[in-house]
């Protein structure tokens, strides 16, 4: 049990939603959440998902590593929201640095889902020693904005036509939470 299991046992962010590791059992569930916001076209890059129910299981059988974690955000049994959270790579020039993304279904937005989801990704971060979160947002996605700037992530610049799209390309803004001491 990670401790991250040991902590919520109680709802967390929205009255019946828990935060905790993707398991097994939630595959089927989380493919569903997240295609039906991958649909949307809107919030995340994936606007079709080509990756199985076998493929979440085998994710969720090890969700919590030193080089990745697969948070899970559930509502009786059924997954509302998701976060993989894993490190770019293992050069040592960039071992220190992790990027993530993250999803809450639009009947749970704006419950404090999200902002969940987040503390535990950057709990992983700490603990694993990565000192440097990044993601990539849409300039049009406000509220994300805001909520990554709660958690003291600092925009870095814009990537144009970074993200390619069914209908064109669209730009996304680079935000990053230093975690280490600051030179």
């Amino acid at each position: 049990m990670t401790e991250l299991e040991q902590r919520t046992g109680a709802p967390v962010g929205s009255a019946g939603v828990v935060v905790r590791p993707g398991r097994p059992s939630d595959a089927r569930s989380f493919l569903e959440a997240f295609r039906s916001v991958a649909e949307e076209r809107r919030f995340i890059q994936s606007e079709r998902l080509d990756r199985t129910p076998r493929f979440y299981r085998r994710r969720f059988r090890r969700p919590w590593s030193q080089s990745a974690a697969h948070l899970v955000a559930v509502e009786d049994e059924r997954v509302v929201g998701g976060l993989s959270i894993h490190r770019l790579d293992d050069h040592p020039a960039t071992k220190h640095v992790a990027t993530f993304g993250m999803f809450v279904v639009s009947s749970h937005r704006g419950r404090g889902i999200g902002a969940e989801l987040l503390k535990e990704a950057v709990a992983w971060a700490e603990r694993v020693g990565v000192r440097r979160v990044e993601l990539t947002v849409y300039p049009h996605n406000d509220r994300a904005r805001a909520l990554y700037r709660k958690f003291g992530f600092v925009e870095e610049g814009r990537l144009v036509r970074h993200a390619k799209k069914s209908y064109g390309y669209e730009d996304e803004i680079l935000m990053a939470l230093w975690l280490g001491p600051t030179p």
